[in-house]
């Protein structure tokens, strides 16, 4: 029989939930992220409550140029007209390869989109990253605020969605509710930082609603940055992802 080797390799990902590019004052924070990305210097990064004016210069491009990252857009649901009209979503910026995205709805509102939080479709924006020759998937996700039983139908469908991988993958998130809530006894799942730490709001954490998912055979932690700029604190997730080869 031939041996087997592990080939491995160490993915760094920052995810912060960007607030609309406004801090907790309302004032604009691209700056902030940016500053928090080149200082943390990850593989990729996380983000949600992305709001994208299809009237003004896209902040996330400007973003993601400026740090000298690739960047996807995944829009949860638009709004407006004309000049005030835009999107509001999840994105991802890549600092390595990406070979594939997708995006999933996983959450859809009985009613259409009225301006209220219970009536915002909710979405995940999944890219392949390639990282030292070893693929593995990276997901960004936004669960609703306000119904329970909408954040389970949110969490069911990531889990039968992330199921379909056959490589390492991990899926950041504001789930706006701690784990056990979201996906129960989480079976199958591992969940990082273990245990989870609080991460909102930013000026006196008490909610621990901010965490990364994986398979439960990874190798993940994660800690959380007292860093300024939005009303959640960000995350910096690191895993080991490898595969074996004869």
């Amino acid at each position: 029989m031939p041996q087997q080797d592990l080939e491995q390799a160490e993915l760094r990902v920052l995810h912060w939930n960007v607030h609309g590019w406004r801090d907790r004052a309302g004032m604009p924070n691209a700056r902030a992220v940016i500053e928090l990305i080149l200082n943390n210097r990850p593989h990729a990064v996380s983000l949600v409550e992305v709001d994208e004016s299809w009237g003004h210069p896209s902040i996330l491009s400007d973003v993601g140029r400026e740090c000298g990252y690739s960047w996807m857009f995944g829009p949860s649901f638009e709004y407006g007209d004309g000049d005030n009209s835009g999107a509001f979503g999840n994105a991802l910026l890549a600092k390595v390869p990406v070979t594939a995205v997708h995006q999933w709805r996983v959450f859809t509102p009985a009613a259409g989109y009225d301006g209220s939080e219970p009536s915002e479709p909710r979405s995940a924006i999944v890219a392949r990253l390639l990282l030292d020759g070893i693929s593995c998937w990276l997901g960004s996700t936004h669960f609703p605020r306000a119904e329970s039983a909408a954040r389970r139908i949110a969490a069911g469908k990531i889990q039968q969605l992330a199921a379909r991988f056959d490589e390492p993958w991990l899926i950041c998130g504001d789930f706006n509710a701690p784990p056990a809530s979201c996906f129960g006894e989480h079976a199958g799942l591992r969940v990082v930082p273990e245990p989870v730490q609080p991460t909102y709001p930013a000026s006196d954490p008490c909610e621990a609603i901010d965490y990364c998912l994986s398979a439960a055979a990874n190798t993940v932690s994660a800690t959380v940055l007292r860093a300024q700029g939005s009303d959640h604190l960000p995350l910096l997730v690191v895993a080991g992802i490898g595969s074996s080869t004869a």
